[in-house]
């Protein structure tokens, strides 16, 4: 039977920290999407491959279509999130599921995780209107509350948040320096 904490499957989790032990390359894991434009401000995503090693892991060939759209006054239909509040959906997520991850590993129950994400803008400089504003957001924060199953030690659930701190992958790749390479093809 499968150890599971938190909802989690730790057993999962070992066998993979076990196969990239056996095989370094193995942690070499590419995450895959893909777009295609629906007409005004929207786009399809489609998202299927996650790779290790150079081979699609994704258990079944599972497929997750994301729609995008703007909100009304950026142009669009308003009937989707906009990339922006993907992406704060995507570290809503991220340190969600990394938190419940941490306290099962460091054999903490909880009961409740909510995390808000806010994402401030001056959109002067996306709509041109100030070449001096930034294109990006100003800044982000965040704020996690956590409540663990009676008798928790506090300073456990905190510690769980924390370790999130340091290594969300998604936190990360908003806040670090990243390598952004680009191509370009024109479609016949």
């Amino acid at each position: 039977m499968a150890t599971i904490k938190n909802g989690v499957n730790l057993d999962n989790i070992q066998s993979l920290v076990s196969a990239i032990e056996n095989d370094p390359k193995v942690a070499n894991v590419q995450f895959k999407a893909k777009s295609k434009w629906l007409g005004s401000t929207k786009a399809e995503v489609e998202v299927h491959e996650l790779l290790s090693n150079g081979q699609n892991i994704r258990e079944g060939g599972n497929k997750f279509k994301l729609v995008v759209d703007e909100p009304a006054v950026l142009g669009g239909a308003d009937e989707y999130p906009n990339p922006v509040e993907y992406l704060a959906s995507a570290l809503c997520g991220c340190l969600t599921a990394g938190i419940a991850t941490n306290a099962a590993l460091f054999d903490t129950e909880l009961e409740k995780i909510e995390v808000e994400v806010d994402v401030n803008f001056d959109i002067h400089g996306v709509l041109g209107m100030d070449r001096s504003k930034p294109n990006g957001p100003l800044d982000l924060h965040y704020k996690v509350k956590i409540k663990g199953k009676d008798g928790v030690d506090p300073s456990k659930l905190q510690k769980s948040k924390e370790t999130l701190d340091k290594k969300s992958p998604i936190k990360n790749t908003i806040q670090l320096p990243l390598n952004v390479t680009t191509e370009f093809e024109v479609m016949e």
